[in-house]
């Protein structure tokens, strides 16, 4: 067993728990590698360090939701299985807490866990490729002018959107930007797309949910300014008018690790704190 680490130094905690992590796996006679980012301080002895991803059976992303998101990235194609730890407050991808992360990788060992298939898209524009976990957004650039973007699905065209810019998640991204900007909560094992205009004009301009089986491509009208593209908060490309961006599911799936005790409804209730008691 190998398990590779994704950590935000930033976090207050992060130090203090990859110490506790290595005591444990060398208890478990486990071996761990740190990837991408570097410690503020030596790592633990029994650490090795690597810029990437190599051959892991678990991968653990400490931190926060972004943390997670870096992790995805660094994977990629390889399908590893993800465990989100949270050391920040919300943490929707994040599920286990630092307090049950010890528990919970010893239940990974021995089988008992619950893994969720989840789709991912693949964002092209112009030359350049790359992933989305959560969302891939347009929003305006720095004039600060709204911006118009026509929007086709399927060779077809649906509309043109006028406004802040518009956001199209995942449904596992459905609960991140995309629900702050008045979107839906999608159930997150679903194969769809979600469209969500940002600060439109027209107030008819709502949210809609498309198959992921077909391609969305996005296009700045020749009337906007410059606007930037956004994926997941972590890639960023100026966007000019006339140019388009094309968003298609990507052919692997990323694969996050979940209690099997714990129901995603059981997250969204906590998560969102909503009220309602069975």
């Amino acid at each position: 067993m190998k398990i590779g680490l994704v950590i935000n130094w930033n976090k207050n905690l992060a130090e203090k728990f990859v110490s506790e992590l290595a005591n444990y796996f060398k208890k478990k006679n486990i071996d761990f590698v740190i990837i991408d980012s570097l410690p503020p301080r030596p790592t633990p002895k029994s650490a090795t360090r690597s810029r990437k991803i190599k051959t892991v059976d678990l991968v653990l992303a400490v931190g926060g939701d972004g943390t997670l998101l870096r992790a995805v990235r660094l994977v990629a194609e390889k399908e590893i299985p993800i465990m989100g730890i949270n050391l920040g407050s919300l943490g929707f991808l994040t599920a286990f807490s630092i307090n049950e992360a010890l528990k919970s990788i010893d239940k990974f060992l021995k089988g008992n866990y619950r893994i969720e298939k989840r789709i991912i898209m693949q964002v092209t524009f112009g030359k350049n490729s790359s992933f989305a976990f959560n969302d891939c957004a347009i929003n305006m650039g720095k004039t600060g002018r709204v911006i118009e973007i026509n929007v086709n699905y399927r060779n077809e065209f649906v509309n043109k959107f006028v406004g802040d810019g518009i956001i199209v998640a995942t449904p596992t991204g459905s609960t991140a930007y995309s629900l702050a900007a008045g979107g839906p909560v999608v159930y997150p094992t679903i194969a769809a797309f979600i469209l969500t205009p940002i600060c439109p004009h027209a107030l008819a301009a709502r949210p809609i949910i498309l198959p992921a089986t077909e391609a969305i491509e996005l296009q700045l009208s020749g009337k906007s300014k410059e606007a930037i593209l956004n994926l997941d908060g972590q890639v960023r490309w100026q966007l000019r008018s006339g140019q388009s961006v094309s968003i298609k599911q990507a052919d692997f799936f990323v694969n996050l690790v979940f209690p099997k005790e714990r129901s995603y409804f059981e997250i969204l209730r906590n998560k969102l704190k909503w009220a309602g008691t069975q």
